[in-house]
């Protein structure tokens, strides 16, 4: 493997249009957020409303010590370790206001021609462990792995959204596997909205609405804030 230099393009990076705000649209409200095979760390770094605790964990020395560069002054605090052994020993520690977020090395058979793209592998048996462990614990957590059928059969109670995704030439089917419902309450707005135009609608609606309540004398637009607000318990 060559020397790694830059996180830019980083292979299996998720930085790619109409995937990552998928992503974010499916990530509940927390307070700590656990990224453990960072990588390039795109998802963590396209949230405009980060955790007020924040964890990025990469195996790979090199990459870790890129990402100690990216985000020296960022609320982040950053491990180089295996991924496995770092969730088996926060398994019964971490609860409902952590969201994990885990995007494995993909399992060979998902790969054309099985091939290997990292210095850090998982083999078999350690993606077995992996499903083993997360269906053993009670925080919110989302995996992301392309179809797969050991993911689906450990996975099979789990709520699962499809995603196509363009690499290259390459059409990718990538699956989002959530152990919580279908969340209330986003920790990022954002990217709201099903595509761009979709986001517009919603950004256009938005703005519609303020035009509306400034003209609202100031107590009475805080009262009907207030009621709102109460929907949302």
């Amino acid at each position: 493997m060559e020397k790694i230099t830059t996180l830019d393009n980083y292979t299996g990076h998720k930085n790619i249009n109409g995937l990552y705000q998928k992503i974010i649209n499916q990530v509940p409200k927390h307070s700590m957020y656990a990224e453990l095979f960072a990588g390039s760390a795109a998802i963590y770094e396209k949230f405009t409303v980060p955790a007020a605790i924040n964890i990025l964990n990469e195996i790979n020395p090199e990459v870790y010590t890129l990402l100690c560069e990216k985000f020296k002054f960022k609320n982040v605090v950053l491990w180089n370790r295996d991924a496995l052994e770092f969730l088996q020993k926060m398994k019964f520690i971490w609860y409902n206001d952590v969201f994990v977020f885990l995007d494995p090395p993909y399992h060979h058979n998902s790969r054309p021609l099985a091939t290997e793209l990292y210095e850090y592998e998982m083999k078999d048996i350690d993606h077995v462990q992996l499903l083993e462990t997360v269906l053993e614990m009670d925080c919110n957590i989302m995996i992301i792995h392309p179809k797969c059928e050991l993911y689906d059969n450990f996975l099979h109670d789990w709520r699962k959204v499809e995603v196509k995704v363009r690499y290259h030439k390459k059409t990718s089917i990538e699956c989002l596997y959530m152990n919580y419902p279908d969340p209330v309450e986003l920790q990022d707005y954002s990217f709201l909205g099903k595509d761009c135009w979709d986001r517009q609608r919603i950004s256009r609606k938005i703005e519609a609405y303020q035009k509306k309540f400034k003209k609202i004398p100031v107590l009475e637009r805080n009262y009907i804030i207030n009621k709102l607000n109460e929907l949302k318990k």
